[in-house]
């Protein structure tokens, strides 16, 4: 299985509906969908979930907050040079744990300054919340210095929504995860995220 993004404004970039739900929490399965395009400048990610007071305890970045009502984007831009991949993870407050891993033991966390380069926009309403930010071709090429993006055809990976101590624990997915037990970080799962 795979999705595609496009060289666009994020506006007019099409909605990709996390719809598997994953490990048997079929409890609570919000709406949720991201859109994602690209351009020369980097990627501009977002995230809509249709969710009431979403759980937002989680104030600073890097703390766990996958605890939290959380979106996340796990992605290998440059799947044939690199088994690294960034995972991007946010709550509702746009506090962000984020790092460049090969799995969920190897890893270092990308420092304040490349969230800040993010700029990380969250948004609450009464009936939903989203959260917009972009990753900027300078921090890819920082990590994949062969990424090209005139030459790069697709990436890996996956995009996620959690709540692991929300008042009714729920995950997931675009691309089905298959193992035993809640794990986002296995990247032996992610998708083709093919680049037009």
């Amino acid at each position: 299985m795979s999705v595609c993004i496009k060289r666009q404004p994020l506006v007019e970039a099409d909605k990709i509906v996390l719809d598997k739900i994953g490990w048997g929490f079929t409890e609570y399965t919000p709406y949720v969908y991201a859109k994602i395009a690209y351009d020369e400048t980097g990627f501009d990610v977002e995230f809509y979930i249709k969710e009431s007071d979403p759980m937002r305890e989680k104030t600073e970045h890097f703390d766990e907050v996958c605890e939290d009502s959380c979106v996340e984007f796990f992605v290998k831009f440059d799947p044939e040079n690199s088994d690294e991949y960034f995972n991007f993870e946010v709550n509702a407050n746009g506090t962000m744990l984020a790092d460049i891993r090969t799995d969920r033991y190897n890893y270092r966390h990308l420092t304040l300054d490349e969230i800040a380069s993010l700029n990380i926009t969250p948004d609450i309403q009464d009936d939903h919340w989203t959260v917009r930010y972009k990753i900027g071709m300078a921090l890819i090429k920082k990590y994949y210095p062969c990424f090209d993006i005139h030459k790069c055809k697709y990436v890996e990976g996956n995009l996620y929504k959690c709540g692991s101590k929300t008042k009714v624990k729920h995950y997931m997915t675009l691309f089905d995860v298959k193992c035993e037990n809640p794990d986002f970080h296995r990247p032996e799962y992610f998708g083709v995220i093919e680049l037009a």
